[in-house]
């Protein structure tokens, strides 16, 4: 066995392959909506930038990306593909 079989095998076997850089996963952010870009369909929540599309759910009175304001409270329920937060849910937030 070569040093790449070796490294390969030890790796597997102590379980350090790494996870697929753009795996999906799901999460949930609440904050103060810090911007809004209208030409991206996005908006910055804690930090993060978050993409809609098509497919977000606009919830608790609001209806579409329009509503989206600086200074709202929000709950964002979104997914992450590749570094990108998608939002699948926005809901105001008490």
């Amino acid at each position: 066995m070569n040093l790449l079989h070796h490294t390969l095998a030890a790796s597997l076997l102590l379980g350090t392959v790494a996870t697929p850089v753009l795996s999906d996963s799901s999460d949930s952010l609440k904050g103060k909506i810090q911007s809004v870009d209208a030409g991206r369909r996005s908006f910055v929540v804690g930090g993060q930038t978050l993409l809609t599309n098509a497919s977000t759910d606009y919830d608790d009175g609001l209806r579409t990306f329009a509503d989206l304001k600086p200074g709202m409270k929000v709950k964002v329920e979104h997914s992450q593909r590749g570094g990108t937060r998608f939002a699948k849910e926005i809901e105001m937030d008490d």
